[in-house]
């Protein structure tokens, strides 16, 4: 059985609760990604996406104003190390996420987005998980 160690991306870079929106998008823009997460001493307290950075932030005022704190996402759905891809992907799906943050006794350990899914059967997987986001309210 394949489990999610074998295909998140490790070591991702975190940002601070205290970053503005500037700083979060330089971050994204730096890594080439679309999701941060958020770290305080070493353990997590959210995650920032680019869309979180358009629809919260700046529609809240001025990007030096805002801050990670203030358009995060607290209540995360995580993953861990040792997760079997198939209830990850189930987690993704039942939760319309394209994004599973990994994590190991509240510390960032990786994430695995549905392109990191490369197991037998994984299109399919994916193509359901996409599938079920897009049907998300939060997506039209």
């Amino acid at each position: 059985m394949s489990v999610v160690k074998e295909y998140m991306t490790p070591k991702v870079r975190e940002a601070s609760s205290s970053d503005d929106l500037a700083t979060l998008a330089k971050h994204m823009r730096d890594e080439d990604v679309g999701f941060v997460p958020v770290a305080e001493d070493d353990k997590y307290v959210g995650v920032v996406t680019d869309r979180d950075i358009v629809v919260k932030g700046l529609a809240k005022g001025s990007s030096d104003q805002v801050k990670a704190s203030d358009i995060m996402t607290r209540k995360v759905i995580t993953g861990t190390t040792n997760m079997e891809v198939e209830e990850a992907a189930r987690l993704m799906q039942e939760h319309q996420i394209k994004r599973l943050l990994v994590v190991e006794n509240s510390t960032v350990e990786g994430v695995v987005t549905l392109g990191d899914l490369g197991y037998e059967g994984a299109t399919e997987v994916a193509a359901n998980v996409v599938r079920e986001v897009s049907k998300g309210a939060a997506n039209n």
